[in-house]
């Protein structure tokens, strides 16, 4: 009976051994990268400097001084030729 047993489930019982065994070899390995990992990035952030490099949010960008900048009341309204003021009359139908 033992034999008999033995040649039926021999086969598929090795099969589930070797699958069991091929999965805890991964487990080992991707734990083992993992810590590598961990440790890699422990090393890492210890040798940086901590402060922080970036750049303030309220840096403006530097305007440059310019005597030609006019201010909003300061703004000069289009002069009109006489011949243009007299144009318009013209169009808009005032005699003068």
């Amino acid at each position: 009976m033992r034999w008999i047993s033995e040649w039926l489930f021999k086969e598929h019982i090795e099969k589930m051994v070797e699958e069991k065994f091929q999965e805890k070899l991964l487990e080992t390995y991707l734990h083992t990268r993992r810590q590598e990992h961990k440790a890699r990035i422990a090393r890492v952030r210890a040798t940086l400097d901590n402060t922080s490099s970036r750049v303030s949010e309220e840096v403006r960008p530097k305007i440059q001084p310019s005597s030609r900048v006019r201010t909003g009341s300061a703004e000069s309204k289009p002069q009109e030729s006489t011949s243009a003021a007299a144009m318009k009359a013209k169009l808009l139908g005032i005699k003068k």
